[in-house]
């Protein structure tokens, strides 16, 4: 296997988009303006929040400047107008073996994470990419054969983690032999359809690191980054294979801040550092890669930042790539919004060099040349037998009724074989699916129990907050009557002050499991979806599988054909099997742990009750009230119970176990 190196290379200019968010409340109560505004497509001024139009002095002196991109957008711009004026056009060039890139690039709070990964309703680019792309690969199926494989990592404190496998740890960025980067035990996971790589996605979000700041609630504090390689071949088989390997990564960066702006602290303004400094190493690599064009001998250094060595190819190697600035039209983020479009200004001066990955497979070429050489001489030795031959078949031209018989037999034979092959292979692939939708189906299965225990918990944790805001309500409530004043006209003040003492304020781990429990309720939902879609395409298979088997007795010929298909069919019913028993499994695993939760909240009331009595007992031999002797003998009982130590064993043994 090579890589073909005659494919020509094309020179591309990066495309530099911008986008400008709305301005939010917050910063129009601190009363900022807005200071950047769309001309027209292409076209943005960012005024200067500073200038004076009366100051005749400084009238020469203003920062505002007008910059130019390759599409602008404002407010108005919906995601939709965002991924086809900027993503779409790649697509078709990922599928035929063109690398592409498209990454965000902002400061924090500029809205990078929403244009690349967007909400329910508004998907962003990285889910309408994978969604077109897979619909490219549906139209031109037919002919072609098509391999996806994705992988999502993100970089964190300069330490690059794998969003799909975070038990893996930290990993390591390496360099191949041709200069390409790798990272060194990534998990790469294979699918043939977009639901699957949209689970994998969900998967990877839920797992990447954000903090809220002062700048930004949901700040991202890690670089993000989404790779989906497509191989492309072509179903026609020859001696020589040659194969298309595209690759596409869309980034979303972590946004550049200021300690004074976003207030952070300790582990927080360790990130920040970390992100900056990246952040810079890139900016110095968009400076020497924008000058390189005049000065060829301009050395770009990427290895001040795993960011940069990660993203070597995309500025000025083999990719086309997309940039998307974000900026802050608000006046208090005039330096940050200053120096983003002063770096996309110059990006727009890199060229990177496109050419198209291709690899050509021989097939063990010296084996097909020795059956040539045979065949051929077979084709000398038939030619001589038909030479010492000629007279005697002159005599029998007339062709034998059974000899053309025994030939058109043969030819029909030839004919059922082929038909029960091509059965069989389709019995097979409807196997094949079917397999993958059940495990599909248990994996959905897995992934809801465990939000069902996690909203379990988060339920317990609401709960236990309900119980123990009463407890200290009666609590406090008895208190005040042992302590109760006889004068009337004191009531009033002591109802509000009772009010003042109850305003209890909700933990922030209680609000925390609120918020959890409502977003826990739609990804329950939006999983039921997704089971039923299976679950109606399980049935669709199972239907063409019938039909396929009620086809085949009339193809098959001997009883050695009817013993293999049976055992295939037998195989796929064990492997079926195999998956239920794999289901059932995980089911009452999660059932099990359902029940450690609820034995965990018995346990806790049953301290509780053990205080109550604990205290009547007390109360009772304080004040030597007399009580009934059935009270007195499950007192006696309750104690015995405690000596020997039952309960406590019975609770430590299921610990144990």
């Amino acid at each position: 296997m090579k890589e073909l190196e005659g494919d020509s290379r094309i020179c591309h200019q990066l495309t530099v988009a911008l986008r400008i968010r709305p301005i939010n409340e917050s910063e129009l109560d601190e009363g900022a303006s807005s200071i950047a505004h769309k001309i027209d497509d292409q076209m943005v001024v960012l005024m200067d929040p500073t200038e004076d139009p009366d100051d005749i002095l400084r009238a020469n002196r203003s920062r505002e400047r007008t910059f130019m991109f390759d599409v602008v957008f404002d407010h108005t711009s919906t995601q939709e107008d965002v991924y086809l004026a900027t993503t779409k056009d790649l697509i078709n060039g990922v599928i035929s073996g063109y690398n592409a890139t498209v990454f965000a690039y902002g400061p924090t709070g500029a809205g990078k994470t929403y244009t690349m990964l967007g909400m329910d309703c508004k998907p962003g680019i990285y889910v309408q990419t994978l969604n077109d792309l897979f619909k490219a690969i549906e139209a031109t199926s037919e002919n072609m054969d098509y391999n996806v494989s994705m992988s999502y990592l993100e970089i964190y404190n300069e330490m690059i983690r794998d969003l799909l496998n975070p038990a893996s740890g930290f990993l390591d960025l390496r360099e191949d032999s041709k200069g390409g980067i790798q990272i060194a035990g990534i998990t790469e996971f294979s699918t043939c359809n977009a639901m699957e790589i949209m689970q994998l996605l969900i998967k990877g979000n839920r797992q990447r690191t954000q903090e809220p700041t002062a700048a930004n609630k949901t700040s991202s504090r890690s670089h993000a980054v989404l790779q989906v390689i497509v191989k492309q071949k072509s179903r026609l088989k020859n001696i020589t294979e040659e194969i298309r390997v595209g690759r596409l990564f869309m980034i979303d960066l972590a946004g550049s801040e200021r300690a004074s702006q976003t207030q952070n602290t300790g582990k927080r303004m360790k990130e920040g550092a970390h992100i900056n400094r990246s952040l810079l190493a890139l900016g110095n690599c968009i400076n020497a890669l924008s000058e390189k064009g005049a000065n060829r001998s301009q050395y770009v250094n990427y290895r001040d930042s795993k960011l940069t060595r990660l993203l070597k190819d995309s500025l000025g190697g083999n990719s086309r790539t997309v940039m998307i600035a974000h900026i802050s039209p608000a006046s208090a983020s005039f330096e940050e919004s200053r120096n983003t479009l002063m770096y996309a200004d110059r990006a727009k001066n890199i060229k990177t060099r496109v050419k198209r990955n291709l690899l050509n497979i021989s097939y063990h070429i010296t084996q097909y040349t020795n059956i040539i050489a045979d065949l051929r001489k077979e084709i000398e030795q038939l030619k001589l037998k038909i030479e010492e031959q000629g007279p005697e078949r002159k005599k029998s031209e007339k062709a034998n009724i059974r000899d053309i018989q025994a030939e058109v037999q043969q030819h029909s034979v030839q004919y059922n074989r082929e038909e029960l092959d091509r059965l069989r292979d389709q019995l097979m692939i409807a196997f094949r699916q079917q397999m993958e939708i059940r495990r599909s189906l248990v994996e959905l299965e897995n992934t809801n129990m465990e939000l069902h225990i996690d909203t379990s918990r988060h339920l317990l944790t609401v709960a236990d907050w309900e119980r123990e805001k009463a407890k200290r309500a009666r609590k406090w409530w008895e208190e005040k009557w042992s302590e109760k004043d006889d004068k009337v006209e004191d009531d009033d003040e002591r109802e509000v002050a009772a009010a003042d003492e109850l305003d209890m304020t909700e933990p922030l781990e209680v609000a925390m499991a609120r918020e959890e429990i409502g977003m826990l309720q739609t990804e329950q939902r939006k999983t039921a979806a997704l089971k039923c879609e299976l679950e109606q395409k399980l049935i669709d298979t199972k239907a063409k599988v019938i039909k396929l088997e009620d086809l085949l007795p009339k193809w098959i010929n001997n009883q050695d054909q009817q013993e293999i298909i049976s055992l295939l069919c037998r195989v796929h019913e064990l492997e079926v099997e195999n998956t239920e028993i794999q289901s059932v499994m995980l089911r009452k695993e999660n059932i099990l742990q359902q029940k450690d939760f609820v034995i965990q909240h018995y346990e806790q009331h049953r301290a509780l009750c053990d205080e109550i009595i604990h205290q009547q007992r007390q109360l009772i031999e304080d004040h030597n009230i007399q009580i009934p002797q059935q009270l007195h003998n499950l007192y006696t009982m309750y104690s015995q119970e405690m000596e020997e130590g039952t309960l406590d064993s019975l609770i430590t043994l299921h610990n144990i176990t």
